[in-house]
């Protein structure tokens, strides 16, 4: 453990996450740029393809995702490791479209880049240390993530605006549970009442007309 602590402080770009009981081994594993390239890249053809869910990934999904990384580094990770990593780059997705709604702030969309002018971004730094990396810098693997959270293979009822935050992932569809928690999509509060309370018609009132109005009006 202490020698990936070492190994995180001198390498770019790395992260380390906790090894899953499921992945038959313990310790951790470093995330590098590149095993984070191929994930969000695998996940984001996922979604380009339609084969992910309103709600999210399937859990078969991080698995295949897992088999990925696993053969290109030779590792072994799992799916919740996978899962763990996501979640860390949604929450970066979620800064970056927070920051790209400052105000007086300019997206420079060839590079990927929030730019703000230097007295603004001076104060806005002062103020928000952690929001420094994204700003004036180009976003690493932006175009990854608004494929992945910032839209939707569902189409129809299911569908949602690009600017949506969808959730990380399906666990369990027919017990309605992410991540432990119950998950519940826009269209539960209606299953319990499908066609609703039937619908009363108005009523429809025939006025007979004024014989003497009628009259003046052809006039």
């Amino acid at each position: 453990i202490y020698e990936c602590a070492a190994l995180c402080i001198k390498m770019d770009n790395v992260e380390v996450t906790a090894a899953s009981g499921n992945s038959g081994k313990s310790g951790v594993i470093v995330w590098t740029s590149s095993m984070t390239n191929t994930m969000l890249g695998f996940l984001a053809d996922l979604v380009a393809k339609g084969k992910r869910t309103s709600s999210g990934f399937r859990e078969t999904h991080l698995k295949q995702c897992a088999a990925v990384l696993n053969e290109q580094f030779k590792l072994a990770i799992s799916s919740d490791q996978v899962r763990n990593h996501l979640k860390k780059w949604r929450k970066i997705w979620v800064r970056v479209v927070n920051l790209k709604n400052l105000s007086g702030a300019l997206w420079d969309e060839d590079t990927c880049t929030i730019r703000l002018g230097e007295e603004h971004y001076a104060g806005h730094c002062m103020t928000h240390k952690p929001d420094a990396p994204f700003l004036n810098n180009p976003i690493e693997h932006y175009h990854a993530m608004a494929t992945i959270f910032g839209t939707t293979g569902a189409k129809g009822m299911n569908a949602r605006s690009g600017n949506d935050l969808l959730s990380i992932d399906v666990d369990d569809e027919e017990n309605g549970e992410v991540n432990g928690e119950i998950y519940t999509s826009p269209q539960v509060g209606e299953s319990a009442h499908p066609k609703g309370p039937p619908k009363k018609k108005a009523k429809v009132v025939k006025v007979l007309e004024d014989p003497l109005g009628a009259i003046l009006k052809d006039g």
